[in-house]
């Protein structure tokens, strides 16, 4: 297990603030998982029109949180493949949302690599918040 505290994640992802959901990489073994994580902050301007009185975290940004850290995966696990290229979500499977996300929330995002075949990467991906499960995944990614 390598651990990547120090690592500039940002050079592997085209996305940036505000469409960035991710604020660090914890954990990373080449090929095998990356692990990430997201503080959710009371500010983001989605909250304004997303349940304003109740502001709740969106599911699909959840979702564009795994598509984030799988997409810095990719990069980071297979940078021969990755260079220059641009990778794209093409499918989203058994996606299910098991607890409402709030302001200051800490998501602990955690993805699996499961496969590749003719460009197109395979990830299980799972959220947690303390220890409980928030939302699950199956995703696949293009590279172009």
């Amino acid at each position: 297990m390598k651990i990547l505290k120090q690592i500039n994640f940002l050079k592997f992802i085209p996305h940036k603030f505000p469409f960035l959901f991710i604020d660090q990489v914890t954990h990373f073994k080449k090929k095998y998982y990356l692990f990430s994580k997201f503080k959710v902050k009371s500010n983001n301007i989605f909250f304004l029109g997303h349940f304003p009185k109740n502001p709740i975290f969106p599911g699909v940004l959840l979702l564009e949180s795994m598509m984030q850290s799988a997409g810095i995966f990719c990069k980071i696990s297979y940078p021969n493949i990755f260079k220059k290229k641009i990778n794209y979500l093409t499918s989203i499977k058994h996606a299910k949302f098991r607890k409402l996300v709030f302001p200051n929330d800490i998501l602990n995002i955690k993805i699996f690599f499961i496969n590749f075949h003719n460009n197109f990467f395979k990830f299980s991906g799972v959220i947690l918040i303390d220890k409980i499960l928030v939302c699950e995944a199956i995703i696949t990614i293009y590279i172009k």
